[in-house]
């Protein structure tokens, strides 16, 4: 667990927590996020339309203007051409609306996805036949068209560029408008409706902030960091969607998709994807019809269709993402980039798979999609790659690109895509070690004290949250904690800490770890809510990781897993000596992905030193991007993606089969443990039963957890063994967090087969 914060305050948060009179907490994560000077942290706390920058300063703006008057005074046509994504889609209502504002006549135009991203010729012939513009003005794309842009000129049209993506080496040959040339604007983050928005305030002044709920919709949407004036947009965005005085079509969104607690965070989740689904789906149209419209009736009935393209993209998303994440597993799991190709793949969802992909796999990916001869790519990446850069080193084998650090478009002729992928691979290889890819998890600060709703409501301030402004997550080492559902058969647990009680929500089957009484730490973000105009304070669990080094709560849990294994009949494995073992360690140590290392007495690590440095987990792997690591006490849940176990010690009985592994091999030199050790005598058995028994009723949610809590004058490992069997017979059971009794259960000990397979070992 890293932390980004020094629980050690500092002078500097000391001064910050008094001239601003708030939390050192607060302050210490202001001064994390780089805002050192006062003027910077005032502007920070106190964000709105009073820090808009004067549009008029950003390169080419002037012209623009000049231009688009010269357009309304003589009657001329113009287009605007936009893209088919939100943030394109919102670029062109802003744009298209401001000029009719102006008097200008204007025609809006996105492309379907099917044609591709930005300029094209096609496109380009079907407008000149259609509407004979005198300008086109571009938004959200065109940065890349410098060819585009010539053959308009050629057909006596003029062309304004107004785009926020990366510049490439040759800048087109007209009026550019892209916050990223350098000039005085000084504020490179806006997305292509930011830029549009700048313009129409440059042509209509302060009434055309009200067409600032489409800039906010397109800044979160296109995941631009929520810093600087982006922040000042958003905020002043959702303090309009909230006065109820924005677009109808805003309005009718946030009411289809039922939110509640309008904030960057609900926007993101909800009205963002919803735009975006009419793209995915080859629909592109109507989300700009919706967003242009002011009939009522037709408002409503497009975000309903909008509603409904969401529904089904979800669907085919999630049908998609078994198909892709089962190729990844076959061919790409060993590679430090994911690049796939399908022709049957939606174009429109391989964006989103990617970005999920990403979040899994801790790698940057990259799918293409054949349309009509062609491969159209989507590339996402994580924040240690930069994956246009990447990209750029590559553009000799590709036909177009562009985008951010963080996500691409790609054109490839398919001759060429073998050339890309090998070149890619190579740069990738070349740039960026293994540690790049490491799933590392995060946290702002360590808790150490009753952590106050009045420190929550202060955090809230911070708001809004998006990229480069995350919601703050805080952490806790703990080890007295207990969960119950919140209700009965609830898959959410209800989570008591000493320092914040917490949601964890589908957490319900790591309640047995959670309740055990050994080192944890638990990550959440604080939540304030209100009910009956009650407020109370929630933890909101975002990941839990156990602190697995060989202690004896740790130890115990693996034994017990030991004897568990005895319960599992199938034998599709391979015993190996050790001497093969340490071979196939060995064959590891230059395969950084696809193989487990399973163990159940953590001893048996210093055996083994390379696999000893590896990251380790409890009963289940949670290295999300297949890296190779140690499962201690490995349970037998489902381990997706992994090609190989090796099982360094022997459990008790057989090892666990699962389905998605292609190979197990168990080392048959070691046993985990010596059971010949453990007590088979029936009068043991008797006592500990009977010392249980006038216990009464047990809070305990496991043998592990009843041994720990509750000595009874045996080794620890002997109680385990006796209730796990007793477990087996259905003499106990362990139900809602205690140890029961059934006094109607009647059985032998030799019916247990734990029982039975440690009698083996003893004779």
């Amino acid at each position: 667990m890293n932390f980004r914060i020094d629980n050690k305050f500092n002078d500097k948060v000391d001064q910050i927590a008094k001239d601003f009179g708030i939390y050192r907490e607060t302050a210490a994560i202001l001064l994390s996020r780089g805002l050192e000077t006062d003027e910077d942290i005032q502007r920070f706390l106190f964000p709105g339309k009073h820090h808009f920058i004067d549009p008029f300063k950003m390169k080419g703006v002037k012209e623009t203007v000049e231009r688009i008057t010269l357009s309304r005074d003589e009657g001329e046509t113009v287009v605007v051409y936009g893209d088919y994504d939100a943030d394109g889609v919102n670029a062109t209502a802003i744009m298209y609306r401001a000029l009719k504002e102006y008097g200008v006549n204007v025609i809006p135009f996105v492309p379907e996805r099917a044609t591709g991203y930005g300029l094209s010729i096609e496109n380009i012939d079907y407008i000149l036949e259609e509407y004979l513009p005198g300008l086109v003005i571009t938004v959200d794309c065109g940065i890349s068209g410098y060819k585009e842009v010539e053959y308009l000129k050629d057909m006596a049209v003029d062309v304004i560029v107004t785009d926020h993506h990366e510049l490439p080496e040759l800048l087109p040959d007209c009026t550019v408008v892209n916050c990223k040339i350098k000039s005085d604007y000084g504020y490179e983050s806006l997305c292509g409706a930011g830029v549009a928005f700048k313009i129409a305030v440059a042509l209509l002044g302060e009434k055309a902030y009200k067409y600032i709920d489409f800039a906010t919709v397109a800044t979160i949407a296109d995941s631009m960091p929520l810093t600087g004036e982006n922040r000042d947009i958003v905020y002043e965005g959702i303090k309009y969607i909230k006065s109820g005085n924005c677009h109808r079509a805003i309005k009718e969104l946030v009411e289809i998709s039922n939110v509640k607690d309008l904030t960057s965070t609900a926007l993101a989740f909800t009205i963002a994807p919803r735009i975006n689904a009419a793209g995915r789906m080859g629909d592109a149209a109507a989300a700009l019809k919706l967003l242009i419209s002011d009939d009522n009736e037709v408002i409503e009935q497009l975000s309903v269709k909008l509603n409904s393209y969401n529904q089904k993209r979800q669907l085919e998303c999630e049908l998609l993402y078994k198909d892709v994440r089962q190729k990844v597993i076959d061919l790409a799991y060993d590679k430090k980039i994911i690049i796939l190709q399908d022709d049957n793949w939606n174009s429109g969802l391989v964006g989103i798979i990617a970005s999920k992909l990403v979040e899994e796999f801790s790698r940057p990916v990259i799918l293409f999609v054949n349309t009509e001869g062609k491969l159209h790519g989507s590339a996402r990446s994580i924040d240690a790659v930069n994956i246009f850069e990447a990209i750029s080193a590559c553009k000799d084998s590709l036909t177009d690109f562009g985008g951010h650090a963080q996500a691409a478009g790609i054109s490839v002729d398919i001759e060429s895509y073998n050339v890309f992928k090998d070149t890619i691979e190579k740069y990738i290889d070349k740039n960026y070690d293994y540690d790049c890819f490491k799933s590392i998890k995060t946290a702002d600060l360590l808790i150490t004290s009753k952590f106050t709703i009045d420190l929550a409501k202060e955090i809230n301030r911070l708001e809004p949250f998006g990229i480069a402004n995350r919601r703050p997550v805080f952490a806790i080492n703990a080890v007295d904690t207990n969960s119950s559902p919140i209700k009965l058969g609830s898959p959410h647990l209800s989570i008591h800490t000493p320092y914040i009680d917490m949601l964890y929500f589908n957490g319900a089957s790591a309640s047995a770890l959670i309740d055990m009484p050994f080192e944890k730490i638990v990550t959440f973000e604080p939540n304030v809510s209100v009910f009956n105009r009650e407020e109370s304070l929630k933890g909101y669990v975002k990941d839990i990781e156990y602190v697995i080094d060989a202690t004896p709560e740790a130890k115990l849990c693996a034994y017990r897993e030991s004897l568990l294994t005895a319960l599992n009949d199938n034998d599709d494995y391979l015993y190996v000596s050790e001497e093969m073992t340490k071979k196939l360690i060995s064959d590891c140590e230059n395969e950084h992905f696809g193989t487990l290392f399973a163990v159940y007495n953590m001893d048996t690590l210093e055996t083994f030193p390379s696999v000893k440095e590896l990251d380790r987990y409890i009963y289940l792997s949670a290295g999300r991007n297949l890296s190779n690591n140690v499962v201690v006490g490995l349970n037998g849940n489902a381990v997706k993606g992994y090609k190989k176990i090796v099982y360094l010690d022997r459990p008790l009985g057989n090892v666990h089969y699962l389905d998605d592994v292609n190979e197990t091999f168990i080392n048959r030199g070691r046993r985990a443990y010596n059971y010949g050790d453990l007590d088979c005598n029936k009068e043991t058995f008797a006592e500990i039963f009977r010392k249980i028994c006038r216990m009464g009723p047990v809070l305990a949610s496991s043998s592990v957890d009843f041994t720990l809590k509750y000595p009874l004058g045996y080794k620890k490992m002997q109680v385990v063994f006796v209730i796990e069997v007793f477990v087996e017979l259905g003499i106990f059971s362990f139900q809602k967090g205690a140890l029961r009794y059934d006094s109607h259960v009647k059985s032998s000990l030799t019916a247990s087969r734990i029982y039975t397979e440690v009698e083996k070992l003893k004779n």
